[in-house]
């Protein structure tokens, strides 16, 4: 059920995803804060959250946000997050699980010996309306 809020709650979590593209984790934890419930958006949260976190070097708080994430979005849209767990288990010195989550996160028909480049889009985007464009008034008649 989506919740009466959710256009609150997706602003809130546009911003926090733009906040953490610009580098600034600490006030995307502050956006990701005045979600009460994230009701259906919990995936994003909790992968922003993690994100966050990471960003942050508070590794051992970004497991579980990014671990809840990983299980809440299917294959192949949870890499991210094992991408990020990945990162997170190794910082601990967590080699074992840092293998284990990369290994969640790459694609299973990957041939051997290929190198795989991540790149990730944002999950929230602002499309740019063309400058060409204007509102014309509507016709009569």
């Amino acid at each position: 059920m989506i919740p009466n809020d959710a256009p609150r709650i997706v602003r809130r979590l546009a911003a926090a995803e733009g906040f953490l593209e610009l580098g600034l984790p600490k006030y995307a934890l502050t956006e990701l804060s005045r979600v009460d419930d994230a009701g259906p958006f919990e995936g994003i949260a909790k992968l922003l959250f993690g994100e966050a976190m990471k960003a942050e070097h508070r590794f051992e708080e970004a497991i579980p946000a990014l671990n809840r994430a990983a299980e809440l979005f299917p294959q192949p849209f949870n890499q991210r997050a094992w991408w990020g767990l990945s990162q997170c288990y190794r910082e601990q010195g967590l080699n074992d699980l840092a293998e284990q989550a990369a290994a969640n996160a790459t694609p299973p028909d990957l041939p051997p010996g290929t190198k795989l480049q991540v790149v990730f889009i944002p999950i929230f985007q602002i499309e740019d309306k063309p400058a060409s464009r204007t509102k014309r008034p509507p016709k009569k008649g």
